[in-house]
């Protein structure tokens, strides 16, 4: 309760506190009035949609969230915009280039499985994949990367890629072996589905190096090049992920002459990060995964992922336009624990807490407004996958907001933590998607979200005591983490 109230005594915190009751609120209640709003015409549900999204672009517009601190954004709203749509590129592109692709995609077999169906299972693997795969690559970069000299990043990067993509390669079986044993695909489907999950593998990891070097331009030119690819020969299942490595390959330049298979990390520390990062990524991932097991993909695509859209697209928002401000702070944090007197550090702490506060329930306000909006969107279009949509939508709200006070834990060192509730996350995840929604009556997918969101609302209260404990006095969990690692 304390760390409640220390939250709600800030007047923008609670704002945006109110926004996510609201707006998740009234997204539960959409299917109580989807007959009335989509009666005979979609005009009155998308018209209701307008002000969530309104609200939520004019907070995406203008976060505010160090403005009483007088802090003078360095960038314009114009830049920080083509930023955030730049990174958000891969959804914007994809979710534009599969529907026009998949018809000739479902006329393609590959060992009696629809192509469609290779490829989602494939969809739904990859970012959680990504997840584990790419944190070893940050790991080897970590004490590079402050420095910001493209040049020894993309050295040290190029020394280690070829190596830890090798180590990588059996986390492949991780996804491949549970898919086979569910779906009894052949071995011809199985094989295609971990080629593909080979070439995203490489593809992602290529990726790292746009994501730290803050090239958004290069991160979707990647992108585009995997969309065009998959426009213009969508049957070619292989060209999407090659042609987007091939943009980050060429642009690494001059660094190429560093690679080698030399540089690896040890099996021990791989492993672990590994472990960390599967366990972090399965809170935001694995429901997509496990449901694709469960129904052998025989699911309502287009209303699982339009549900997920907000999350991502508020997840995307905190790290574009929120975890600089956070960073600085923390910048300015380190100054003064090292050079400032004990009444500056105080101050410099406040301002750190404040902001990081702001930005993370800036972050879920973003996400409810744009719960409510698709939901209400869906409502019009296509009532009869409203229950669906709105479960899957409030428990993505719930993914996120975990995943962000994860990372937040992660982020100040409480590395454990954030392992065991991902863990307890998939447990819930694999019970609730195996039968346990059958407790509640209608839509079976819709009874599991509900379950798993209801979980990790308990989840986040958790989290959100244990990122207050760490976070109230961030000097000092800073300085005793530091101590015991000499």
């Amino acid at each position: 309760m304390t760390s409640l109230k220390t939250l709600l005594q800030d007047t923008y915190a609670r704002q945006m506190s109110v926004f996510i009751v609201v707006g998740l609120v009234l997204t539960a209640l959409v299917p109580l009035g989807s007959g009335a709003l989509s009666g005979g015409s979609p005009v009155l549900a998308l018209a209701a949609a307008l002000l969530p999204l309104l609200l939520a672009l004019a907070l995406i517009a203008a976060p505010r969230t160090t403005a009483a601190d007088k802090q003078v954004e360095t960038r314009s709203p114009e830049r920080l915009g083509a930023a955030l749509l730049l990174y958000l590129s891969p959804v914007l592109l994809l979710n534009a280039v599969y529907p026009l692709v998949s018809p000739a995609m479902a006329g393609v077999d590959i060992g009696g499985v629809p192509m469609t169906f290779v490829v989602l299972a494939s969809s739904v693997t990859v970012p959680w994949l990504a997840q584990a795969a790419c944190l070893p690559i940050y790991r080897v970069l970590g004490d590079v990367m402050a420095g910001k000299n493209a040049g020894e990043i993309t050295r040290r990067f190029a020394q280690f890629w070829p190596g830890i993509f090798v180590q990588s390669l059996p986390l492949v079986a991780v996804f491949a072996i549970p898919l086979w044993l569910m779906t009894g695909w052949s071995w011809t489907a199985i094989a295609h589905y971990a080629g593909l999950c080979v070439l995203h593998l490489l593809f992602v990891q290529s990726l790292v190096l746009a994501n730290v070097n803050n090239r958004r331009g290069l991160w979707a030119i990647a992108w585009s090049g995997y969309a065009a690819s998959l426009f213009l020969a969508p049957t070619v299942w292989w060209l999407p992920p090659v042609v987007g490595t091939l943009t980050q390959i060429v642009a690494m330049g001059s660094g190429l002459r560093h690679l080698g298979v030399t540089e690896h990390l040890g099996a021990r520390v791989f492993t672990a990060d590994l472990g960390r990062g599967l366990l972090m990524g399965a809170v935001l991932w694995a429901d997509k995964y496990i449901l694709f097991l469960v129904t052998g993909g025989a699911f309502e695509v287009v209303a699982v992922f339009a549900a997920m859209l907000p999350a991502v697209i508020a997840y995307n928002f905190y790290f574009v336009h929120l975890a600089p401000g956070v960073d600085r702070a923390l910048d300015n944090l380190h100054r003064d624990i090292a050079t400032a007197p004990m009444v500056a550090l105080r101050g410099s702490s406040g301002r750190l807490v404040r902001v990081l506060d702001r930005s993370v329930v800036l972050t879920g306000a973003i996400a409810a407004l744009l719960t409510l909006s698709v939901s209400l969107i869906v409502t019009g279009l296509d009532p009869e996958t409203t229950r669906l949509t709105v479960a899957a939508a409030l428990a993505s709200w719930a993914f996120m907001t975990l995943t962000l006070l994860n990372y937040e834990l992660d982020f100040i060192g409480e590395k454990v933590t954030p392992q065991i509730v991902g863990g307890i996350h998939l447990a819930v995840c694999a019970l609730a998607f195996a039968g346990g929604a059958q407790l509640i009556a209608g839509s079976l997918h819709a009874g599991s979200y509900l379950l798993l969101g209801a979980a990790d609302f308990v989840l986040i209260a958790v989290a959100w005591t244990l990122y207050k404990r760490h976070w109230s006095q961030p000097e000092y969990t800073l300085f005793w983490r530091h101590a015991t690692t000499w």
